[in-house]
């Protein structure tokens, strides 16, 4: 074995890179994309270089990027990556039961820990194949500790970016007579695991490619509990703290923002959730802070959480502060291109009625491809304060990069034309041709590549296996767990867990069918 991060999945990883010849898009002056003919020097995990005609190194590894737009690797900063084996299970299911997910597998721990490997590393997977290169994952899946050393290990393994955002969950005690939770929500062993994760190896390095970060949803338990967590997390050097923010299932409670500010706990780093219901106090409070939220617009038209926050004209200053996230790939799409498409149709759809209302027809729209593109890459970096190493294609900046087919049938002409608008509206994941994370080549003709396993050791930390897993390996084992996962959760169970869920929002009961 080798001290992770040292080693990679392939010899040729370890040489500089030079993509020779393609249509790089760079981040100018306000944010503005523009697309430039150039190559692109790698040197380690950071781009060295970006000019025409840069000459071949010795010992350079030629990526041949003719006919191919280079992009900034996409920053989904919502994701609960964990979610792969629950595919299925909730795509046509009401607006409250994606919240129930996180609840379902701990009914009897179903999902056990060393399937957390599996199911972090076929998230990830999903994640690099679609383009995107970092992840902040609200990871509640700590159901006990050992399954966070076996999600951490299955992401680590995958080479996509990541902040895990390590998040304490209720557990399902029982279901019968009728739902039960454990009662005490911030059991000793969670923190504690917390601070051993965050102090052990390579976690514990700024430099690491994965990252600890926190997920906290429990703002009902007393103002000085959590004063005591956030304080105890941040002591332990954790940048990225997550929540839940959706006012309208929670519509008597005071906002989320409002009660981080009066807490003195909203400042850069706190990324919010979905931001339904939000009001333009709420993005006042959130720009004056420089903090961020993550809107999913797929699965926030799925659950009623409203229109996605991202381009609403009623809240001033939303363009400055909002990011997207996938949220759950359990029941959507993976892509982050596909949130971009999907938040800008919406908000474009939303713009059109009040003109069919107005009958006044406008030459132009207002939202633009660009925009939207702005939001999964250099606004998801800003998010997650990293804008100085990812979000766009920089010299110094790291080396997170997504290579796409120019001449596919899909982007012929448009890209030629405009890439920026040719990603975000005409793209699939088979226009994905590479994608390359930290200088490493994830993703090669449009196929992922085998990447090594890692595994916890007590005493030193992850370590790198010499193991090579290949993608058919993840599919079997992600198959295998949903088919026990299928066998041992009936659908009954997932209505009695849905109506708790109900209950705990304060909504309705759900309508019987006729």
């Amino acid at each position: 074995m080798s001290s992770f991060p040292r080693g990679g999945t392939a010899a040729r990883n370890k040489a500089s890179k030079l993509l020779r010849g393609g249509v790089v898009l760079v981040h100018g002056e306000k944010d503005n994309v523009l697309p430039y003919l150039a190559d692109i020097l790698i040197e380690g995990d950071r781009i060295s270089k970006i000019e025409a005609c840069i000459p071949l190194p010795p010992g350079c590894l030629v990526i041949d990027c003719t006919d191919k737009v280079i992009s900034p690797g996409f920053v989904d900063t919502h994701r609960h990556v964990w979610q792969s084996p629950l595919k299925g299970f909730f795509g046509e299911r009401s607006s409250l039961s994606v919240p129930c997910n996180q609840f379902v597998p701990s009914n009897g721990m179903e999902l056990k820990a060393e399937d957390m490997f599996w199911a972090n590393l076929a998230g990830s997977m999903e994640s690099i194949d679609a383009g995107t290169t970092t992840t902040l994952d609200h990871a509640h899946l700590n159901w006990s500790k050992d399954h966070s050393w076996s999600a951490i290990a299955g992401t680590i393994s995958s080479g996509v970016r990541s902040i895990f955002g390590f998040t304490p969950v209720y557990i399902v005690a029982s279901t019968k007579p009728k739902i039960e939770f454990l009662p005490e929500p911030l059991p000793n062993w969670l923190m504690e695991t917390f601070e051993q994760l965050a102090t052990s190896q390579p976690l514990n390095d700024p430099g690491c490619r994965v990252r600890l970060g926190f997920g906290f949803d429990f703002y009902h338990l007393p103002k000085d509990v959590v004063l005591g967590v956030f304080q105890k997390v941040k002591s332990l050097g954790t940048k990225i703290i997550t929540s839940h923010f959706i006012q309208n299932f929670v519509k008597d409670s005071e906002s989320l923002p409002a009660l981080l500010k009066s807490y003195g706990l909203l400042q850069k780093g706190i990324v919010l959730s979905h931001g339904g219901g939000a009001t333009s106090e709420d993005v006042k409070l959130l720009n004056d802070a420089n903090c961020f939220v993550s809107a999913m617009p797929n699965t926030e038209l799925a659950m009623a959480v409203g229109p996605p926050v991202c381009f609403r004209k009623d809240l001033p200053g939303i363009d400055r502060v909002c990011s997207l996230g996938v949220d759950c790939h359990s029941a959507t799409s993976g892509s982050m291109v596909n949130e971009m498409r999907m938040a800008l149709q919406t908000a474009r759809g939303i713009e059109s009625e009040t003109h069919i209302q107005s009958g006044i027809w406008p030459r132009d729209v207002t939202h633009k491809t660009s925009h939207a593109f702005n939001l999964g890459t250099i606004n998801g970096a800003r998010a997650l304060a990293m804008e100085h190493d990812i979000g766009s294609i920089e010299v110094g900046k790291k080396a997170d990069l997504v290579i796409f087919d120019a001449l596919s049938p899909a982007m012929i002409g448009v890209a030629q034309r405009d890439p920026v608008m040719a990603i975000v509206l005409h793209s699939t994941i088979r226009d994905v041709k590479t994608v390359i994370v930290d200088g490493e080549v994830r993703k090669e003709n449009g196929e992922l590549c085998p990447v090594k396993g890692t595994e916890w050791n007590e005493k030193s930390g992850f370590l790198e296996t010499n193991q090579d897993i290949h993608w058919h390996e993840v599919a079997d084992r992600i198959l295998a767990i949903q088919k026990r996962l299928v066998s041992k959760i009936p659908g009954p169970l997932l209505l009695q867990i849905e109506d708790h869920v109900r209950e705990v929002f304060g909504h309705k009961p759900r309508a019987s069918k006729a």
